[in-house]
Formats: structure tokens, sequence, C-alpha cells
């Protein structure tokens, strides 16, 4: 359940720059629900920190190939490979 909401969310942490040192806030709707985030580059971790539908708070790390974090309070941890592979799922169907 969890990654399925953070699918768009850690879809657009791959796409971040490495270089990036911050960003400014960021909006998408992922399947009806709105998302407003920020991302910044930790030396080898983007932290991704933001809210869904303007009240759910969620802070995702990524490092490498895995993202954990919190969403809604609630601990999470997936490989990109995962998101990646639930969002062409998601596509085909």
């Amino acid at each position: 359940m969890f990654k399925t909401i953070f699918t768009a969310a850690a879809v657009a942490a791959v796409a971040l720059p490495a270089a990036a040192q911050a960003s400014e806030a960021r909006n998408f709707s992922h399947e009806g629900v709105d998302y407003a985030y920020t991302s910044q580059q930790k030396g080898k971790i983007t932290v991704i920190e933001g809210k869904a539908e303007g009240r759910v708070p969620f802070r995702l790390y990524v490092k490498g190939d895995r993202v954990t974090g919190m969403y809604n309070n609630r601990y999470v941890s997936f490989t990109k490979d995962e998101v990646l592979h639930d969002n062409v799922l998601a596509a085909a169907n």
C-alpha cells in the first residue's frame, strides 16, 4: 500500500540530479493525490520532504538504490527497482 503511494514521489527522487544542493518546492499529482515537496542533497543522501493532500507528512531518504523514511508517521522502506517495477506494471494495466 505505502509503496503505491510513494511511486510517484520516489520516481521523482530517482530523477533528481545528484549535484543539486536544494530545490524549490515542487508539486505533482498521482492517482488523484496531490503532493508538494522539496528535496535536498546531503552528501550521498537525497532527502525528500513534503505533504500529500496538504496534510499527510512524508520524509524520504534516497541513498543508492534504497528508499527509506516516514509516511503519515509510519516507517517505509523499499528499493528504487521496486518502485520502477510497480510503475511499469501500473502503466500496463
